[in-house]
């Protein structure tokens, strides 16, 4: 295993237990306040690497937006979000309508500030709604366990055995054999995990959850590779000294996150 690898593991080792007893032993608002912080100091790195000439007031806008729909899906009504949703894009329009000295540039601003508001604050909330489900502990818990151990075992199957590249001209180190290392990981952790504490779902549902996972986890990792390598940077951030920034800690529940969710309301019969 390469040394940036090993960083990232230990990364993992290091920040997982003391989330997961959080989780655990936590109430249940917990887990919705950590979604809220990962999301502001997310959406800080995002415009910083989208639009790092953004004034002040934009920048803070931007921001606020972002926090403010994270509380509303995590501790509102969810009826009020395409509302908001709606506010949001009048805000914005109206703040660059003010603010933009270069109208050629105002549409691009808008629209990835917009972005930003649905790419983290947005996907990310899906962990709360995750929470906020009956036995939504367990299920938290379970996206953690499965999540991490996707990560570390594509890290590790693609270090070891990575020969076939993925899609080099996003990620260059991301190989096909290290996907299907992390696919495998999610699945072998997401079985022992349901047999200790979800003994009531069928395995064979365990597994297509482990892989979808497995695959929009991977997918939310290339989505944040891009948006890393437009800005022409190797790390989103420099949070974790060596590891990088919250986004990168984040991108693999971007997509997986909400996978999870809409299947376990549309396929096992969830209860929003």
């Amino acid at each position: 295993m390469g040394g940036i690898a090993k960083k990232k593991v230990w990364a993992g080792v290091i920040i997982v237990p003391p989330l997961i007893l959080l989780v655990v032993w936590g109430p249940s608002f917990t887990l919705s306040l950590m979604v809220i912080a990962a999301t502001y100091l997310g959406l800080r790195e995002f415009y910083d690497l989208t639009l790092p000439g953004l004034k002040k007031v934009e920048r803070l806008v931007g921001i606020s937006l972002g926090l403010i729909l994270t509380v509303l899906l995590s501790f509102g009504n969810l009826k009020m979000v395409p509302l908001f949703l709606v506010l949001i894009l009048l805000i914005l329009s109206v703040l660059f309508m003010g603010t933009s000295q270069n109208h050629a540039s105002t549409i691009t601003h808008i629209g990835i500030s917009f972005f930003g508001i649905l790419y983290i604050g947005f996907l990310l909330s899906h962990i709360s709604l995750i929470r906020n489900l009956s036995h939504g502990k367990e299920w938290s818990l379970f996206l953690l366990a499965t999540v991490w151990a996707g990560d570390i075992s594509a890290l590790s199957g693609g270090s070891l055995f990575g020969r076939h590249k993925l899609y080099p001209k996003i990620s260059p180190k991301k190989t096909y054999e290290g996907l299907i290392g992390g696919i495998l990981g999610s699945i072998a952790v997401a079985l022992a995990f349901g047999v200790l504490f979800l003994s009531e779902i069928e395995k064979g549902g365990i597994i297509l959850l482990a892989i979808g996972i497995g695959i929009f986890g991977q997918l939310g990792d290339f989505s944040e590779s891009m948006i890393k390598r437009s800005a022409q940077v190797k790390d989103s951030g420099d949070l974790i000294p060596g590891h990088g920034g919250m986004l990168d800690r984040l991108d693999s529940f971007l997509f997986s996150s909400p996978f999870l969710y809409y299947s376990l309301i549309c396929l096992l019969k969830e209860t929003p």
